[in-house]
């Protein structure tokens, strides 16, 4: 039953491949850049790429830190409105640890990746991508 399947697969796609028809497009006035918001699109360098992969970690990492540090605060202000609820308390201090340790997680990809990086040579926060040619 399974090879049935697997060559009903294989025949279709060899025959969509073999009968497929070529396409003949045109190619006068093909404008490559797109107009209005995603103009500046074009103007991006291969060479400033690895800028942009630099910046997006460093807002990544940025943001994660400011979702833990928030979950800390939130989970010290639910302590202390808690009142001396036993279930209350309980329910902060989960908060709290699990701030904790996504600030812990946080810091050690960050460590990590900067460990992994210079061991290669590569500079995550300032990265270029090496030309080819």
């Amino acid at each position: 039953m399974l090879m049935r399947k697997v060559s009903s697969i294989i025949n279709g796609a060899l025959l969509t491949l073999t009968v497929a028809l070529p396409a003949f497009a045109q190619t006068t006035n093909v404008k490559v850049c797109p107009e209005g918001t995603f103009a500046a699109l074009c103007n991006i360098k291969a060479g400033e790429f690895g800028k942009y992969i630099g910046n997006v970690f460093s807002l990544l990492l940025a943001i994660a830190v400011l979702i833990a540090v928030f979950f800390l605060i939130w989970g010290g202000i639910k302590w202390i409105l808690s009142g001396g609820d036993k279930a209350g308390v309980e329910a902060a201090r989960n908060t709290i640890i699990a701030s904790i340790i996504g600030l812990v997680v946080t810091f050690l990809a960050f460590f990590i990746v900067t460990v992994v990086g210079q061991f290669f040579g590569i500079d995550l926060l300032n990265f270029t991508i090496p030309k080819i040619f």
